[in-house]
């Protein structure tokens, strides 16, 4: 059974250590998000324009939480490791970082 994972994707000047990433994701999880970010609001359309699993009940409006610069994934389908590739792929599409907490992993 997969366990849910969250993903973090966010604009950022360059490529991030896994520390930044680490601090960048601490604070998202503590505070409420800035202002509208075009790279992100793209990322999102993109996103939500695939589907994560026809079968689930689950859609990518419950499964997202969008902020104005950066969103958070919550990967909840069983077949996990799709979704992560996806969502960094499309993160590295439009030039956003991509972070998965669980493993201390940022890909940008």
């Amino acid at each position: 059974m997969d366990v849910p994972v969250d993903v973090a994707v966010w604009r950022a000047p360059g490529p991030a250590s896994s520390a930044e990433a680490a601090a960048r994701y601490a604070e998202l999880r503590s505070s409420p998000l800035g202002a509208f970010d075009t790279a992100v609001a793209a990322f999102v359309r993109e996103l939500r324009q695939t589907s994560p699993d026809p079968a689930s009940p689950v859609s990518w409006n419950e499964a997202l939480t969008v902020g104005a610069d950066a969103v958070i994934v919550h990967v909840v389908w069983p077949g996990r490791q799709q979704v992560l590739d996806l969502v960094a792929l499309l993160a590295a599409r439009h030039g956003l970082v991509c972070y998965e907490p669980a493993r201390q992993v940022a890909m940008s």
